[in-house]
């Protein structure tokens, strides 16, 4: 056993195992803090439901465009010194979160710092996908998206856990570990990490830049279906935590466990599963993907019980497996020479949005079918069901040869 694990690393470049480490540190700053946000815009400064989707969406637009444009100027720029920067960025802003919260400035202050937090988060996530496509071959791509999406969401399985515990004392305390742990992962970046050579665009960077969707049909297909699936998506960050601590009144605690248990399979079980399915088309996986979710959302108003969120959530989480790393490695597979960071921006500027604006769409439902919360999550999860068949529809006019994992030369 311990021969085939160092045969499976040693096949992938040292370069992807350090910006995997990078980015779970990375995950792992985020995640101690991020998942509780709306809780305390809930219970502290005591916003409606609608208000803190309003603020979510609001979001949209500056996580979106910095989507788009952390990936055009990585692809003028190294990416490696543009990860450090934007992960030194956050760092000031989860500071400034923590002195914010610690002094009770309220609303304003506390928005401004989640949203240079957003913004320098929108920018680094772009700019890394794309230096997974530049680390490895083609045929090995899809491999890299799950071992970085395995090692994100190991960071994301331990922030919850110890957020959770801190967040009954100390939401300012949240932050500033956060803070702590982003200087870890600047610094891993910073002193191991290598960029590879890559083709830089040296043409002057234009806004209608970021409108090159409407030249690539295919693109513009697959961005509009991951967008309505994010839309789903997101609602593990804002409607379902306060769902779940004020509606059901189940523990930040008992909350942090569920985000855990989510980061932990995916952990375990990304690789294995891609490995399972490496035969199956990636339009294929992208809708089992919406369909699994379309299942998990769909029951969380059923049995409104800690216990029952936690079955929800692994189905939830399986929807995520099957789903993640096939929309990069597609995304990656239609990308043109010398356009990867574009072609990764615009992807995220889409997901971005589905981020934002899904808060929105759960919190306006939760709010207006209060009196019917299984129907409410259900309504939720319908639009995860619209785009599973979409990627159906989708499979029918995407080359095939674009919508494989390419094999390896033999």
């Amino acid at each position: 056993m311990l021969t085939t694990a160092r045969k499976y690393v040693l096949q992938f470049d040292r370069n992807l195992w350090i910006l995997s480490v990078g980015w779970f540190v990375s995950a792992l700053g985020f995640a101690v803090s991020i998942p509780f946000i709306a809780i305390y815009f809930h219970s502290v400064l005591d916003l409606s439901m609608s208000q803190i989707g309003y603020f979510f969406g609001s979001m949209a637009v500056v996580r979106a465009v910095f989507q788009g444009l952390g990936g055009e100027i990585s692809d003028r720029i190294e990416r490696r010194q543009l990860m450090i920067n934007s992960q030194l960025a956050r760092v000031v802003a989860f500071s400034g979160l923590a002195l914010s919260i610690a002094e009770s400035w309220g609303f304003w202050p506390v928005a401004g710092f989640l949203f240079v937090a957003s913004a320098s988060g929108a920018v680094f996530q772009p700019a890394a996908n794309a230096m997974v496509s530049d680390i490895l071959p083609e045929e090995k791509r899809i491999d890299g998206y799950a071992i970085t999406r395995a090692a994100g969401n190991l960071g994301w399985a331990a922030g919850p856990a110890l957020g959770g515990f801190l967040a009954a004392e100390s939401y300012s305390m949240l932050f500033l570990i956060s803070a702590i742990v982003t200087v870890g992962s600047s610094t891993i970046f910073w002193l191991w990490l290598k960029s590879p050579e890559t083709v830089r665009i040296s043409d002057r960077f234009r806004m209608r830049d970021l409108l090159a969707i409407k030249d690539d049909k295919l693109l513009a297909t697959h961005c509009t279906l991951i967008f309505i699936l994010y839309l789903v998506v997101a609602q593990l960050m804002a409607p379902f935590s306060v769902y779940a601590v004020d509606m059901v009144r189940i523990s930040e605690t008992e909350l942090g466990y569920l985000y855990t248990i989510n980061g932990l399979m995916v952990a375990l079980l990304q690789v294995p599963t891609m490995t399972l399915v490496s035969k199956w088309r990636l339009t294929s996986l992208l809708a089992t993907g919406g369909f699994i979710y379309a299942i998990g959302y769909g029951m969380v108003g059923l049995f409104p019980s800690f216990s029952f969120f936690i079955i929800a959530m692994m189905i939830i989480t399986m929807g995520e497996i099957f789903m993640s790393p096939p929309a990069l490695a597609l995304t990656s597979a239609l990308a043109p020479k010398g356009r990867m960071g574009r072609y990764m921006g615009i992807f995220g500027l889409f997901v971005a949005s589905g981020w934002s604006f899904g808060p929105l769409y759960g919190g306006m439902i939760l709010e207006h079918l209060s009196h019917d919360l299984v129907m409410a999550w259900v309504a939720i999860a319908s639009l995860a069901l619209v785009s599973s068949v979409g990627y159906l529809l989708f499979r029918r006019r995407i080359p095939e040869s674009l919508d494989r994992r390419q094999q390896e030369a033999t």
